[in-house]
């Protein structure tokens, strides 16, 4: 049987607590379309990840076919050229290819930085969620505020 993936991902944005007025404002659209959008049963891949992206939700588990496509997409555009004696190789960065010292710590800089920024994003919703059961609508508005402002300066 199909999944419903407007039920899917409309229930992934009520646990985010992420308002539904908010997230169709960074989407571009009316709260309307949005609602509108997922009651939709085959809502599109790039909708969902765009939703995915916005409220810190991981769609994986829920849509494992659809990053499975963007993984490669990703995995493809992370090749590039590097100069190699006269001419170019094609290089692929996951397999460090490149031995330059300073390009390999920053590659761990880089890992290190992301998972703490992932860490991050993971007790602002924890927050968000102890500020919406305990009925915590001052500091909630305070946590949303701070993530928007967070996310406009990335």
């Amino acid at each position: 049987m199909e999944q419903h993936k407007g039920k899917i991902v409309e229930a992934a944005i009520k646990k985010s607590g992420f308002r539904m007025k908010a997230l169709a404002s960074k989407l571009g659209i009316a709260r309307n379309t949005l609602y509108t959008k997922l009651k939709e049963a085959d809502i599109k891949e790039d909708f969902i990840i765009q939703i995915g992206k916005i409220i810190h939700y991981d769609f994986a588990n829920d849509f494992p076919d659809i990053y499975a496509k963007n993984k490669k997409q990703d995995d493809d555009e992370s090749r590039h050229y590097v100069p190699k004696g006269d001419g170019y190789k094609y290089s692929d960065e996951s397999n460090d290819m490149i031995s330059d010292p300073y390009c390999i710590r920053l590659k761990k800089l880089n890992k290190k930085y992301l998972r703490l920024m992932e860490d991050y994003t993971k007790l602002l919703k924890i927050l968000v969620v102890l500020a919406n059961n305990n009925e915590l609508a001052d500091i909630k508005q305070e946590i949303m505020t701070f993530i928007e402002h967070e996310q406009r300066e990335d």
